[in-house]
């Protein structure tokens, strides 16, 4: 990739995380900069669900691209030993930090003396800044912010292309609790964003991938506080969470949600879905959400 640039100043970057976004980003500038180059990154965990592999060679096939694979110098595992068993949470994202944010500032050690561009996907209907990394020749662009492309724009950049949402966000329909849900996000399959219904969606789904997110959890370190996923899965406690989805979400239908007020009136809601919806207000990285 680099020998491609060697005599351009300016590198233009998009990080494909597998996500809605960034893959309607990439059509998006492509279309309205059909001169320009860009390099597509992709940085890969190795705790990626299926489906984002099958949605990144799908966008590389549409467009006509190649996506350049980065590995994190270590794996999750091996992380999480240097961590203690401490698993990463909103508050402490070491996972976000070491696997995506260094090594995304490691590929751009290669392009010393160029002014990079490094463009996101945060939509104009969000409130949020993303990554901006501490590199003085690093620009961080937002188009979609620039041009006003909202929630509703992004899936009619991606059906018109053909591409469309990655299958992760195919509803499971469950007739019996009357309720539709999905993975609201991509990233590692086992995202301490994910709520209660979000665990339980990759329980059903994928059951391979949740046995090895159990198998990362030690005594007193859980994905879900004070609910370790051996729990979880307990049919009482599946029961549970798919009541309380069901009224959270007839909820919003009735009164929409309003600056978290809706899910803090929903006593029945778990903690950790609670405290999912209040860190969210914040300006989280954008690095592997999009």
């Amino acid at each position: 990739m680099k020998s491609l640039i060697m005599n351009k100043k300016d590198l233009h970057v998009i990080a494909i995380s597998g996500g809605k976004d960034s893959a309607a980003l990439a059509i998006y500038l492509k279309d309205k900069y059909p001169e320009r180059e860009f390099m597509y990154l992709f940085f890969d965990t190795g705790e990626e669900l299926e489906e984002t592999y099958l949605y990144i060679n799908d966008l590389e096939s549409r467009l006509g691209i190649k996506v350049r694979r980065e590995f994190p110098a270590k794996s999750f595992k091996e992380l999480l030993l240097e961590h203690n068993d401490f698993l990463p949470s909103p508050t402490q994202r070491w996972c976000t930090r070491k696997m995506k944010v260094e090594t995304f500032l490691k590929v751009m050690e290669e392009f010393e003396g160029y002014q990079v561009y490094n463009y996101v996907g945060i939509r104009a209907d969000e409130d949020r800044v993303g990554l901006r990394p501490p590199m003085d020749n690093i620009t961080t662009v937002m188009p979609f912010q620039e041009d006003g492309i909202t929630l509703e724009d992004v899936k009619r950049i991606l059906n018109d292309s053909g591409l469309g949402l990655p299958r992760y966000y195919e509803p499971v329909k469950d007739e019996e609790y009357d309720i539709e849900y999905y993975r609201s996000r991509s990233g590692c399959y086992f995202c301490f964003y994910m709520r209660q219904i979000e665990w339980v969606w990759l329980y059903e789904k994928h059951p391979d991938e949740f046995k090895k997110a159990m198998q990362f959890e030690k005594q007193g370190f859980s994905w879900i506080q004070d609910m370790p996923l051996s729990d979880l899965i307990k049919p009482e406690n599946i029961d549970k969470i798919k009541k309380s989805y069901k009224r959270t979400e007839e909820l919003k239908k009735k009164q929409p949600l309003k600056n978290g007020t809706v899910m803090q009136q929903m006593s029945n809601m778990s903690k950790h879905d609670q405290a999912l919806d209040d860190f969210e207000k914040d300006k989280f990285c954008s690095m592997c959400i999009l």
